[in-house]
């Protein structure tokens, strides 16, 4: 019996390999991110330092995710929440920690632009950069803003996104963030 003809889960399962111990797409909500936290502790164990930035960065991420996806999911206590993907690599050096969503076009421009401020400053200077976002009001900041610039400070290499247009309303906004081990 074949009925998706468009979709086959096995050669996705295959382009998976061993070196994929985590990949996910659906809702991000407060239960995915307590299980996939416990997940990637007891995965990385090798590797306590490792594990603790992806474990932060995962939880960052995936918490924008869950606020800011312009997918939404809708759960049992009608409660709204954001739809994306999650995917970790680990390769010889590094873990590569990778999330993709949707976003609004119209959010577009500011999320590549604070990107390229944070890619653009070093630590002390992300250090400085995130107090003084702290100090404005929560409109003046922008979604995920202080995330991203954690992101960085955690992980100690720049973030790497793209957006790619999905229709007149929405784009696919991907991140992937390297963690040395």
């Amino acid at each position: 019996m074949h009925y998706r003809k468009d979709i086959n889960l096995l050669d996705f399962h295959r382009s998976l390999d061993k070196n994929t111990p985590l990949s996910y797409k659906g809702p991000i909500d407060d239960q995915i991110l307590q299980a996939f936290g416990t997940y990637i502790e007891g995965l990385l164990k090798e590797s306590p330092k490792a594990s603790r930035k992806v474990f932060k960065i995962f939880v960052e991420l995936a918490q924008n995710i869950s606020y800011y996806s312009a997918e939404k999911s809708i759960l049992l206590n009608n409660k709204e929440i954001g739809t994306g993907m999650v995917l970790i690599n680990e390769l010889a050096d590094c873990y590569m920690f990778m999330t993709g969503n949707l976003v609004q076009n119209d959010d577009i421009v500011s999320i590549i632009e604070k990107s390229e401020i944070i890619n653009s400053l070093d630590r002390e200077e992300l250090r400085e950069y995130k107090r003084q976002q702290r100090k404005l009001p929560p409109g003046k900041r922008g979604g995920a803003h202080i995330g991203l610039i954690q992101v960085a400070l955690t992980s100690a290499n720049p973030l790497d996104i793209e957006v790619n247009p999905v229709d007149d309303d929405h784009s696919f906004f991907s991140i992937a963030v390297k963690i040395d081990k």
